[in-house]
C-alpha cells in the first residue's frame, strides 16, 4: 500500500532541516535541529524530533504554538517524553509516546529545547511545523478483475474511508466524495461516500494500458485531513484471434461488388470462441487503386464486406489488436475481377448456296485473353430465342486497343434462322458476352418431274428435258415463273458438266429444252442464277443412252 500521508511526513520532516556549524575535534558545539513533525501520522498525537550533537543529546522539549500564532504568543503545549526510535544518541529520530490532545486541528508552530552530554543547548523552531491534522484511512479497497479480458471488460471498484480524529482519539465513518482514477486515461469520476463511509463503482475498461486504480479522498469538512490512499494495477489480457474466410477465391463482373464473408473467432479458457461486435479489416491496394471494407461481427462471429476492385487482386483480411484481442493472423483471398466485354459490328448473310458467313469484332478493353479463350462461337437458333447451337468456332485476328479484333466465319446453315455470337470469357478475367441477334432468309427452290427423252435416243436427233421449277411459301411450294434454268451435259466417264442452253419457266414454272443428242450422258437442269433472296436448285439427273 502507498501511504500518501508518509510521504506527506516526511516531506514536512525533510523541509524542516535546519542547516547549523558542523562540529569538530575538541570544540564545544551546539546541538542542532534536523526537524520535527508528526511522524508521517497527524491524528496520532505523537511528536518526533530529527536532531544530532557532538555529543549523546540527554534532553528534549518541544513547545507548541497555536497555528499562525506571533512569536510572543504563549505555548499551548509542552512535550518532553522523548524515547530515541532510531539511529544514535549523537544522530537519531526521538518521538514521544503520550499522543496530544489539542483543541484545534492545524499546524503548530514548534520550538525544540535540545541539550546535549557536554552540557550544550540550543533551542531552535522547526521549519514547518507540526501537523495536527484529521486522519483518512483507507480499507476494503478492492479491485475486481484486476485482469479483465473480452468476456468481463467490467471493473468493479470499493472500499471504505474512516477519518480518526487526534483531538479525541475516536475514528468514524467520512462523509463526502471519492475521486476515483480508474484505468482509463482521463478517467475520474467522484463518487459519492454512504453513510458507512463506502463507496462503489463499475466502469467498462477501454485502455489496455492506462493508468492505475486509485481513489483520492474529498471530505465533506473544511478541516485539514492528511489523506491515505493505494493504487491497483489493472491489466487486461489480450486473447488470441483468427479469421476464417468462406472462400479462398472469388470471381465477380466488373464494377460489381463481392461479397467476402467468414468467420471470426477468439481464444479464451482453452477453446476458440465466435467473436461477435469486433471491426474486421478486409483491404486491398496496388499502384492502381484501393479499396476497403470493415465489417462488424454478429452475434456469431460471421461478418460480411462488400468491395469493387478496379481489377483482379488479393483482399488481406485481418483483425486488429485492441484492448482485449491480439492481432489475427492475415488471411487473403484471390479476387478475379472479369472485364467487361463486348461484340459489335455483328452481320451475317446467306449466299446462293445456303452457305452462311458471319462476322464482327471483339472488343475486350486494352488487352487480350490467352490463347486457350480468344474464340468466337457462331451460333444458330431455329426461333432466336432456344436452342441455341455453336455452329462454328473461329480465332479473332490481331486486336487493336480501342477498335477491337475482327473474326469471320463460313458454314452451311437451313435457308433461314438467327445467328448471333457468343464469347465465353474465362470465367475470372474476362466476361462473356454476346453480339446482337441477326435473322437470315432465303427461299428455297426446287426442280420436280426434271426428265430427258426420248429414252434412248438416235444419235443426231433431237433430245428435250422438260421439268417444272417451283419456290416454298408459307410451307407450300408454288409455280416459280419466269426464271432462267440452265441445262448441263456430262458426257460418259467424264467429270466436267457442259452448258447445254438456258430456258425460261412458263407461268406454271414448267420449262423445257431441245438439244442434239450426240453421245451417251447425264442430264439435268439447275436454277444456278437465282435473285438475292432465292437458293439455287438442281433437278433430276437422267442418264440417257445415244445409239
Amino acid at each position: 500500500m502507498n501511504n500518501r500521508s508518509l510521504a506527506l511526513g516526511c516531506a514536512c520532516v525533510v523541509a524542516a532541516l535546519l542547516l547549523g556549524p558542523t562540529a569538530t575535534a575538541h570544540a564545544a558545539t551546539a546541538p542542532h535541529l534536523n526537524g520535527v513533525g508528526s511522524d508521517g501520522a497527524p491524528a496520532g498525537g505523537l511528536v518526533s524530533v530529527y536532531a544530532g550533537s557532538d555529543s549523546a543529546i540527554t534532553s528534549i522539549t518541544a513547545h507548541l504554538y497555536a497555528p499562525d500564532s506571533a512569536a510572543d504568543a504563549p505555548e499551548v503545549a509542552e512535550v518532553s517524553d522523548f524515547t530515541r526510535v532510531s539511529g544514535t544518541d549523537t544522530q537519531g529520530v526521538w518521538r514521544t509516546s503520550t499522543p496530544l490532545r489539542l483543541s484545534a486541528l492545524g499546524t503548530y508552530r514548534v520550538v525544540v529545547d535540545l541539550k546535549d552530554a557536554d552540557g550544550d543547548t540550543a533551542s531552535l523552531q522547526g521549519a514547518n511545523g507540526y501537523d495536527y491534522w484529521l486522519q483518512a484511512h483507507l480499507s476494503d479497497f478492492q479491485v475486481t478483475p484486476q485482469n479483465p479480458d473480452f468476456e468481463h471488460q467490467n471493473v468493479s471498484v470499493s472500499g471504505r474511508y474512516t477519518v480518526e480524529d487526534p483531538r479525541t482519539g475516536t475514528t468514524g465513518p467520512a462523509g463526502g466524495q471519492v475521486m476515483l482514477s480508474t484505468s482509463n486515461w482521463n478517467d475520474s469520476p467522484k463518487v459519492p461516500l454512504d453513510a458507512d463511509g463506502r463507496f462503489s463503482y463499475s466502469y467498462h475498461q477501454t485502455d489496455a494500458y492506462g493508468p492505475q486504480v486509485s481513489p483520492w479522498l474529498y471530505p465533506d469538512t473544511t478541516d485539514p485531513v492528511a489523506p491515505d490512499s493505494t493504487s491497483v494495477d489493472v491489466v487486461p489480457v489480450q486473447s488470441d484471434t483468427r479469421v476464417t474466410l468462406d472462400a479462398s477465391e472469388l470471381q465477380v463482373k466488373d464494377g460489381q461488388p463481392a461479397a467476402v464473408s467468414g468467420k471470426a473467432e477468439y481464444y479464451l479458457d482453452g477453446q476458440w470462441k465466435p467473436l461477435p461486435g469486433v471491426t474486421v479489416t478486409e483491404l486491398y491496394a496496388s499502384d492502381t487503386g484501393a479499396a476497403a471494407a470493415r465489417p462488424v461481427t454478429d452475434a456469431d462471429g460471421r461478418f460480411t464486406g462488400q468491395l469493387t476492385l478496379p481489377h483482379s487482386g488479393t483482399v488481406e483480411v485481418q483483425i486488429y489488436s485492441g484492448t482485449y484481442l491480439k492481432n489475427s493472423p492475415e488471411q487473403t483471398l484471390k479476387l478475379y475481377v472479369a472485364k467487361k466485354t463486348s461484340i459489335t459490328g455483328f452481320t451475317a448473310t446467306l449466299d446462293k448456296y445456303s452457305q452462311l458467313t458471319a462476322k464482327g469484332l471483339l472488343n475486350t478493353g486494352k488487352s487480350m485473353p490467352a490463347d486457350l479463350y480468344y474464340k468466337v462461337g457462331l451460333q444458330y437458333s431455329a426461333d432466336g430465342r432456344t436452342g441455341w447451337k455453336t455452329m462454328k468456332t473461329v480465332t479473332p485476328g490481331n486486336y487493336e486497343p480501342g477498335t477491337g479484333a475482327t473474326f469471320k466465319g463460313t458454314f452451311a446453315t437451313a435457308y433461314k434462322g438467327y445467328y448471333r455470337a457468343h464469347f465465353a470469357g474465362d470465367g475470372r478475367n474476362w466476361q462473356e458476352s454476346y453480339s446482337p441477334v441477326v435473322h437470315v432468309q432465303r427461299t428455297p427452290t426446287r426442280i420436280t418431274g426434271g426428265n430427258a427423252s426420248p429414252e434412248p435416243v438416235r444419235k443426231g436427233h433431237t433430245l428435250t428435258y422438260k421439268g417444272k421449277l417451283q419456290y416454298s411459301s408459307s410451307g407450300t411450294w408454288k409455280a416459280y415463273a419466269g426464271q432462267t434454268v440452265k441445262i448441263l451435259f456430262r458426257p460418259k466417264g467424264a467429270s466436267t458438266w457442259y452448258d447445254m442452253g438456258n430456258t425460261t419457266t412458263r407461268t406454271d414454272g414448267t420449262f423445257s429444252k431441245a438439244a442434239t443428242a450426240s453421245k451417251d450422258g447425264t442430264w439435268v437442269a439447275v436454277l444456278l442464277y437465282p435473285n438475292s433472296t432465292h437458293l439455287t436448285s438442281a433437278g433430276y439427273e437422267d442418264y440417257v443412252d445415244v445409239v
